[in-house]
């Protein structure tokens, strides 16, 4: 991708081991921006080997990703390696991950404060994605579709050629063998952009590393504003797919309550939707990405 799209000045800077399949060991630089991020090879790195330099790579944040760290056992015992990844998911073909490595007596405090910085970019570029909401558990009064909600909130779903939509997913209780999670447009619930029936042998999934707010239901894919809520979201779908695997009969209006208030009491014990820096992380985000625009709009 062009570097072109890259906002702002660059909020981290370091050099950094960019590993790539067939055992190659780029090093490199590399910068990461409020919206992307350059990994540009080292101008020392390729002296003395006779070797062209690889190609800068260029690449646009995704609120779809994985952040983890690799136990690796190192083939030179010598030397001390630390790795992490980088894994954007994609909705179709093949997803994409990117290995880097830091080397040297101080490689695993040098890999946190990459995952560190990584996390805190993504977590707050997910949030700017999102309107202020809270989660509900409550019906629409008036909209008989959502009588049978059992919780109710915004979610990115991943759509083709890496874009996300903003979709509001209600997740009702099941009836006759099977559960729904309902797509709208907004949480007013007029307009449904996608029914997904949910029954015992749906498949939800997630990954498990230092960072990440996605998990998918059979072929859908969606990200939540943090990793609490995702957890949130987990725990309701499989507490529904555990009642239709043993043919729990339909819940009645008290059942219905039950459900409701267990719910409600998990989202109220939820920290308030903020990156790992808090408020002033937010808000030195918000900044960057408002001089950067800026900058462009100059230029």
């Amino acid at each position: 991708g062009s570097c072109t799209a890259l906002q702002g000045r660059p909020l981290y800077t370091a050099d950094v081991l960019r590993l790539s399949l067939g055992d190659c060991i780029h090093e490199s630089v590399m910068s990461l921006h409020v919206n992307g991020f350059l990994i540009s090879p080292r101008g020392d790195a390729g002296i003395g080997q006779g070797q062209p330099l690889p190609q800068p790579i260029c690449r646009l944040w995704s609120p779809f990703s994985l952040v983890e760290k690799c136990q690796v056992k190192s083939k030179q015992n010598d030397s001390q390696w630390s790795i992490f990844k980088l894994t954007f998911f994609r909705k179709e073909g093949q997803d994409s991950s990117f290995y880097f490595a830091t080397a040297g007596e101080n490689a695993d405090e040098e890999r946190n404060k990459w995952v560190d910085e990584i996390i805190q970019v993504l977590s707050n570029l997910t949030l700017s994605l999102f309107p202020n909401f809270e989660l509900s558990v409550d019906p629409v009064p008036g909209r008989v579709a959502t009588s049978t909600r059992i919780m109710a909130g915004y979610l990115l779903q991943s759509g083709m050629n890496d874009r996300a939509s903003l979709v509001f997913c209600e997740l009702h209780a099941y009836l006759g063998k099977e559960a729904r999670l309902a797509l709208y447009q907004d949480q007013w619930c007029e307009q449904e952009v996608l029914s997904m029936s949910i029954s015992d042998s749906s498949i939800v999934s997630t990954r498990k590393g230092a960072y990440c707010t996605v998990f998918g239901i059979n072929d859908q894919l969606f990200c939540t504003r943090t990793e609490d809520e995702r957890e949130l979201w987990l725990r309701a779908v499989s507490n529904i797919k555990v009642k239709l695997m043993f043919d729990a009969p339909d819940p009645t209006a008290e059942e219905l309550e039950v459900f409701r208030s267990a719910v409600s009491e998990r989202i109220e014990s939820l920290p308030p939707p903020l990156p790992p820096g808090g408020k002033e992380a937010m808000a030195a985000f918000a900044a960057a990405a408002i001089a950067g625009a800026a900058a462009e709009d100059r230029g």
